[in-house]
């Protein structure tokens, strides 16, 4: 992050691909047990570190470096495993291709199925093909993948070993729409997909002047190598401060789900813990080769995977149909009845409902329409911002909930 800070491509950008490049070299020879039973070394299962990322935004905002970058550190710390998939295929010529055993010098046999599918443009790198989102989707669960996944079409017979897969892509709005179909939003690939979605470049940079800092190559690829070479599993997080802070934000997170009562049809909010503990092993692994999560690097990983709930609501708006904030405002209205005084603080407003909207713009657009309507007033309390219900707009609401409830 240090050595890209002088670039235009946005900051998340290369933060994401900095992950991808960690979660394509450790593939599933590291895993964090999950379930463990007690006084046995059984578990329910293992979370693996893979992950897909798919950089969005407007054609010309500098998605491509960030790609390149990781495609070229990963050959260059791992150049036989995992398999580098880029330039343009067919769904089944990727499997094909992941499913063929070589000889290395020396004639050790690879037959691991990894790989690594990297490209600075998602619609073009596969060839379309109705069961390509599907597939990907499949291969995702390195977890539910233990033993061999077969490919038996009349055509092409194939057996991918233990498959795994790390996916960093990038796409705009317009190649987005037409590629990724509803089936896709709705089906599990958006909902185990990083989207990491932006409208601004970092800064402005032309380039001619020298740069303070630019990427050590071997330097980074240094350190993927060095994290190639780990494996076993992560240090348990139970009875850790981690584990703690992990299991009770978890609930709170889940309880809020239910008592607001959120839809998401994409099923990102139904794999969020398996998304922040997936981010919270990559993290560790770029501070350290040390198989543990400490306090700091798991509520690193929940800040920084919260902000793609909003990022996939924005970027799949137009394949479920248009969005209203009434379920937000019918929220807010009730939070403000329920609530003795009837006012609520800006940040505590944004921070319960922060799930029901987009941006930041939606939430403010929202709280303008209450106050234009009349609803609520907009108070400082001191150096806090304040929405206020007065009284008689307390008793007019309640009555009319009233008689709606009596007619019902």
């Amino acid at each position: 992050m240090d050595s890209t800070a002088e670039l235009e491509s946005p900051r998340n950008f290369w933060y994401w691909s900095a992950l991808a490049c960690i979660s394509a070299v450790v593939m599933d020879n590291v895993w964090l047990p999950r379930g463990e039973m007690e006084g046995s070394d059984a578990t329910f299962y293992n979370t693996y570190p893979n992950i897909y990322v798919m950089l969005h935004a407007e054609s010309g905002l500098k998605k491509g470096p960030p790609v390149a970058l990781a495609k070229n550190l990963v050959r260059k710390a791992c150049p036989h495993m995992p398999r580098i998939i880029s330039g343009r295929s067919s769904i089944q010529g990727m499997l094909k291709e992941m499913g063929t055993s070589y000889s290395l010098p020396g004639g050790k046999i690879v037959n691991k199925s990894a790989a690594f599918i990297a490209s600075s443009e998602f619609t073009s790198s596969i060839v379309e093909d109705r069961a390509a989102m599907t597939i990907l989707t499949d291969l995702y669960d390195r977890n539910w993948n233990e033993d061999d996944w077969k490919s038996l079409l009349k055509m092409e017979q194939f057996t991918l070993k233990d498959p795994v897969l790390t996916l960093l892509v990038a796409t705009n709005e317009a190649h987005f729409d037409d590629f990724i179909g509803l089936k896709d939003v709705h089906g599990g690939f958006i909902g185990r997909m990083f989207v990491i979605a932006e409208r601004e470049t970092a800064n402005f940079n032309p380039l001619i002047e020298k740069l303070k800092r630019v990427p050590d190559k071997a330097k980074l690829a240094d350190w993927l190598k060095n994290l190639s070479a780990l494996k076993g599993p992560f240090q348990s997080l139970a009875g850790t401060s981690a584990g703690k802070f992990y299991h009770e934000w978890y609930m709170d997170f889940y309880n809020t789900i239910r008592t607001q009562r959120i839809r998401d049809d994409t099923g990102t909010i139904q794999r969020f813990g398996e998304s922040v503990l997936k981010v919270a092993m990559l993290l560790s692994m770029s501070q350290s080769p040390e198989l543990v999560i400490d306090m700091p690097t798991m509520v690193e990983a929940v800040k920084q995977c919260e902000t793609l709930i909003g990022n996939v609501r924005r970027t799949t708006m137009g394949k479920k149909g248009a969005a209203t904030n009434l379920q937000l405002k019918n929220l807010m209205i009730e939070e403000l009845l329920n609530r003795d005084p009837h006012a609520i603080s800006k940040d505590v407003a944004m921070k319960k409902f922060w799930m029901h909207y987009n941006v930041t713009e939606d939430f403010v657009a929202l709280i303008g329409a209450l106050f234009d309507a009349g609803t609520i007033t907009i108070e400082n309390w001191g150096n806090t911002v304040m929405y206020v219900m007065n009284d008689k707009q307390v008793e007019e609401l309640k009555a009319w909930h009233a008689a709606k409830k009596g007619q019902g």
